[in-house]
Parts: C-alpha cells; structure tokens; sequence
C-alpha cells in the first residue's frame, strides 16, 4: 500500500485530498512504485498549497506528516514550499494509531492506556464500602472507560487473540476495581457478578 499524506487544519480543499473529515484531510496515494506514489503525492500537496494561497491560509509543514504503509525501508520526499515533509512509521489518526504494518499493536496499547487513566479517575469515587454503589460504578464503567477500549473497533478489529486478551485483561482489572473484589477471582465471575459481557464477544457485537 501506499503513503498517506496527513494534511491539518485546512477546509473545503481540492478534490484529489480525501477522505475529509473536520479539519483533517489526506491524500493518498497506493502503487509498487515508490516514485510515482511520491509524484503523486507531491501532485496533491502543490493542488493544496494552491488552493491556500488563493484563500490567504498557509499549510503548515510541520504539522503535515507522510506515511509509506507496508514499507520500512522507503521514503518519499514530499514538500510544502520548499519544506520537506516528515516520513513517520505511525500516526494518530481521527483518534486511531495507524502504523506502517497496520497490525494495530500501538492502538491496542494506545486504547488500553487510556481505559487505566479513565479508570483512575473513576477509582477516586471508590473505596471499599464507603464509596459509591457498585451498580454507580459499573455504570461508570460503562460511561468512561469502556468507550476508550472500543472507540472505532470496527477500523482495527483485525488485531491478534494476544492483542484482544490484553484487552480483555484491562477490562476484567476495571471491574475488579468497580467491585472490589480479590485478586484471585476469575474473569468469568466478574462479568458475571458486574454483567458485562466478555471483551471477545463485545467486539463482535460492535462490528
């Protein structure tokens, strides 16, 4: 597969720059020839900087990153008025870590890691029987922290059983916490007592 050109805070632009979304756009471009997807992508870049021009705005280069998928030995050189673009090996896309080998081992720990922090600040609202009822927390739970485990599953669903058992291990933490419960108890049993239903099978649901 080819690059993608990254390409922020710019509206309405040229035809050849999609998908479009908000203030992000890319361009991109899928070829076996390193040069001609370069060509190509330099082609989208001079439309864009054209288009800036005309409407008073100006790209900001370094803000615009390129990124060769399926390749780590390559780069293309592409450039914003005379400024040459960095080539990176990821990128956060639309809240998704893309990688060059689009195996979305970054996004499992990108997701994993936001759930922990959403679930510390859910954690100060718990402490032992003290705190809120268990149903609040799960509620909260379902609130705050699972989202970040699932956010746009359907684009990096092809992740490995290892990287779906991290999550599912992130999750049943989460709700041991909501609980309280022993260390030794089972996975099964938390999504039992909590209702939840096992991340394996949540993340078909969401497909």
């Amino acid at each position: 597969m080819g690059p993608l050109l990254f390409i922020a805070h710019v509206h309405d632009v040229p035809k050849i720059t999609t998908p479009k979304f908000a203030d992000d756009m890319v361009a991109l471009a899928i070829g076996t020839d390193v040069r001609q997807i370069e060509d190509n992508l330099q082609n989208a870049t001079d439309q864009l900087v054209r288009w800036a021009d005309k409407e008073g705005m100006e790209l900001n280069a370094q803000k615009t990153k390129v990124m060769l998928f399926g390749d780590n030995v390559n780069k293309v050189n592409v450039k914003i008025n005379d400024n040459i673009l960095d080539c990176v090996a990821s990128y956060k896309y639309l809240g998704v870590v893309l990688d060059s080998q689009m195996d979305f081992a970054m996004q499992v720990d990108y997701a994993a890691g936001k759930a922990k922090r959403a679930m510390v600040k859910v954690g100060t609202l718990i402490d032992g029987r003290k705190g809120i009822p268990i149903h609040i927390g799960i509620d909260l739970y379902k609130a705050l922290v699972r989202p970040h485990l699932e956010y746009a599953i359907p684009v990096w669903a092809s992740i490995t059983d290892k990287q779906v058992d991290n999550l599912k291990n992130v999750q049943i933490e989460c709700l041991k916490r909501v609980i309280g419960s022993k260390a030794h108890l089972s996975a099964s049993a938390v999504e039992v007592i909590t209702g939840i239903l096992p991340f394996r099978f949540r993340k078909k649901t969401l497909l």
